[in-house]
């Protein structure tokens, strides 16, 4: 196994739930729990604004003669066959659909889920972390590794919500259809799921909740439907990791190859999106940090403040 989290080549652990690479200090030992809660409310809050930072759609408002210009510099310092696979990925992006994650609770599962989605070439990723739905010193230190799970997951557009209302309404605000993966009487089953619009419009948004409580009832309440994945056998119900693959798998299977159809979408981004991710994921690929900076610098070049310090 490899000491660090690597996107391209990652090494399961033999022991996921206690993987020392997602692990940033154990929890202090204190008595007070309610305390505890407290400040990881507080850590959460700043941990978010740093995500939603280095995510953040400003970097959309960039002016294309400054991206031009920027890329550029940059490109020589990047190896080709890197540079063809930047290419080839950002070609495949999709915005037509994207997944919320409602309180997940082991950040081995969310590693494994962020590339799946990675691989099915889906960009948009939201998470709800609140701690409060954490119980107990071992629940908020696991939390704790969902912080560097999240912060290594350089090649996704990610964005943190403090809570499950303002992440739905968000969503909706963005025209999204909100589906939850729920073990429940009523859910659909993901093969009869409606996945496309009459008009071909539809935007699709998927909730996988907690790996041992499901969605929370809140949730339930917001969504605009919900689906299980069929099983056969005698356990009860997927690991997130593998719920999350199986319905990117169902997805997948009811979109077309030409993009012009269903939940995944290949090459809609527009192609000012592109550019400005292309610079990103430039600047994510030079060897040393800052080193981009530095390089614009030299030609008189600033990137936003915002993003200095993540690249």
């Amino acid at each position: 196994m490899t000491e660090t989290l690597d996107w391209e080549t990652f090494d399961y652990s033999d022991r996921p739930k206690h993987d020392i690479r997602f692990s940033n200090r154990e929890i202090p030992q204190t008595s007070n729990l309610e305390e505890l809660v407290i400040n990881e409310t507080e850590a959460d809050k700043v941990h978010a604004n740093e995500i939603n930072s280095q995510h953040s759609s400003h970097f959309e408002t960039m002016d294309p003669e400054f991206l031009a210009a920027a890329t550029s510099v940059v490109e020589p310092y990047i190896n080709p066959k890197r540079l063809s696979k930047i290419s080839t990925v950002l070609a495949q992006r999709t915005k037509q659909s994207c997944f919320l994650f409602e309180n997940p609770t082991n950040p081995s599962n969310v590693w494994a889920c962020l590339r799946s989605l990675d691989s099915f070439g889906i960009q948009n990723v939201h998470v709800v972390v609140d701690s409060s739905q954490y119980n107990g010193k071992a629940m908020l230190n696991a939390k704790r590794g969902m912080r560097s799970a999240m912060g290594s997951a350089s090649w996704l557009t990610i964005q943190n919500h403090p809570s499950t209302l303002e992440a739905i309404t968000k969503l909706k605000e963005e025209g999204y259809t909100i589906y939850a993966s729920d073990l429940t009487p009523d859910s659909v089953d993901i093969r009869d799921l409606k996945w496309d619009s009459d008009d071909g419009r539809q935007k699709v948004c998927v909730v996988m909740g907690n790996e041992m409580k499901g969605i929370s009832d809140e949730m339930r309440g917001l969504v605009d439907g919900t689906f299980t994945i069929p099983m056969s056998g005698m356990a009860e119900s997927f690991n997130l990791s593998a719920a999350t693959a199986i319905t990117l798998a169902h997805m997948s299977a009811n979109s077309g190859r030409d993009g012009t159809r269903g939940p995944l979408r290949p090459g809609d981004l527009s192609q000012h999106e592109r550019n400005c991710m292309r610079l990103k994921w430039l600047l994510n690929s030079l060897p040393q940090h800052r080193m981009g900076e530095a390089l614009l610098r030299k030609k008189g070049l600033e990137l936003p403040k915002e993003f200095r310090k993540y690249f």
